[in-house]
């Protein structure tokens, strides 16, 4: 191949063709596009790490946790069977706060206040030198039975009523137990009152037997507390809507749907106790503190007519000001002027001179005047009257008039130049 077809090959080729500098750029660019790319699957790669490695640490700690609480429930049974209920409680309390559906802890926590709670309180026999007859523990023992079935089937009314009837039918039968079982009736059913049936006083009045015989636990002081409250409030309502606001507002705040028999939900009480409250406040005509009760009761429920109400106290609250505006003088005119007037904004007049046309006269001729402003008057000015005086040498004319010559206009045709 010779020198000039190489040299030929060289030119057309593109890549021959390019300057050094053009090259170099071309070389920066695909050095930084490289680093891009491995600077973005480096942290694509990291992100991707993190979430796996993230995800692995919440999958042990809940492992841990279930492990946690399979242990604490294991142990539970243990200072079960080895009587140590109080620590049997904390334990299933644990589980049942992590796990509440974990299988036999609500039962096991049952049956651990069962026998924590019951206190022995047999009934003093008077000493007699007479032998007492031997009860009869055959129907106690059905009682006792009928009493462990119902509460296995959360049937606390019916537990109740038999656990009664077999204190009376035989008072000394296993005291221990009996209290026991009474207290877990009476504790369950209170609370199912005042939560689920809102029937407040009979959930107290339950509860309230059940501490006679053992400490009732947070659930149930914290349920009992509540329709305290509730009840306080309702004492309260539309006599002292201050006094119910301040009731309720407690317990909508931690039992909203707590209602009683009307089936007013504790948050209904809260709202309309602040309307109430609104109103009173409105009578006596506090409406900045009747419009903070209205907002209030509407941030609760919307309301097209407390809507309303809350506009008219808030115009109440902060009425409008009046806008000062300047008062402009009006002028008064009176006599005679022919002039014309111009009224200017600060309330004056000024006059504009004209050409007033004067009374007629012998020798009078138009003049211009300057205008005046005539004062005010009783009377209106008189204008002067001409009256034409006879000539005493006058004389009738001649019958036959003597006629007189006429100068022609200069322009006329008949005048010569």
């Amino acid at each position: 191949m010779s020198k000039k077809t190489i040299s030929s090959d060289r030119k057309n080729d593109p890549q021959s063709n390019k300057s050094p500098s053009s090259r170099r750029r071309t070389l920066i660019i695909l050095i930084f596009l490289f680093i891009f790319l491995t600077g973005l699957a480096i942290t694509t790669g990291a992100v991707a790490g993190y979430a796996s490695g993230r995800n692995a640490l919440d999958q042990i700690d809940n492992d841990q946790q279930a492990a946690t609480v399979t242990d604490q429930y294991q142990l539970a049974l243990i200072d079960m069977s080895e009587s140590r209920y109080e620590i049997a409680r904390q334990r299933l309390e644990y589980v049942i706060k992590y796990d509440p559906d974990y299988p036999g802890a609500a039962d096991k926590l049952a049956e651990t206040l069962l026998y924590l709670y019951a206190t022995a309180t047999p009934s003093a026999v008077p000493a007699t030198s007479t032998p007492q007859e031997t009860t009869d523990s055959r129907p106690a023992l059905e009682l006792f039975s009928q009493a462990e079935n119902s509460l296995a089937s959360r049937n606390w009314q019916d537990a109740i009523s038999t656990l009664l009837s077999l204190r009376k039918e035989n008072p000394d039968f296993q005291t221990a137990r009996v209290d026991g079982m009474l207290y877990v009736a009476l504790r369950y059913l209170g609370v199912e009152k005042i939560l689920n049936e809102g029937n407040l006083q009979g959930g107290m009045y339950d509860l309230t037997l059940a501490e006679n015989i053992g400490p009732l636990d947070f659930e149930a002081s914290r349920s009992r507390s509540w329709a305290r409250l509730y009840i306080i409030g309702t004492s309260f309502w539309e006599a002292y809507p201050e006094q119910a606001v301040y009731y309720f507002s407690q317990v909508a705040s931690a039992a909203p749907y707590l209602r009683d028999a009307s089936g007013w939900t504790s948050t209904d009480r809260y709202r309309g106790a602040l309307i109430q409250y609104g109103d009173w406040l409105a009578q006596h005509e506090d409406w900045c503190g009747a419009q903070i009760q209205y907002e209030t009761a509407y941030s609760i429920r919307a309301d097209g007519e407390l809507q309303k109400t809350i506009e008219d106290s808030a115009i109440r609250c902060a009425p409008p000001t009046d806008t000062a505006f300047p008062t402009l003088i009006t002028p008064t005119v009176t006599g005679t002027y022919t002039g014309t007037l111009t009224i200017t904004p600060t309330g004056f007049w000024t006059p504009i001179a004209t050409t007033q046309t004067p009374l007629p006269s012998a020798t009078s001729t138009p003049t211009t005047v300057a205008p005046s402003v005539i004062p005010p008057t009783a009377t209106s000015p008189v204008m002067p009257t001409m009256t034409p005086t006879p000539s005493p040498t006058a004389s009738p004319p001649p019958a036959t008039p003597t006629p007189t010559p006429t100068a022609q206009a200069p322009n006329q045709s008949t005048q010569s130049p």
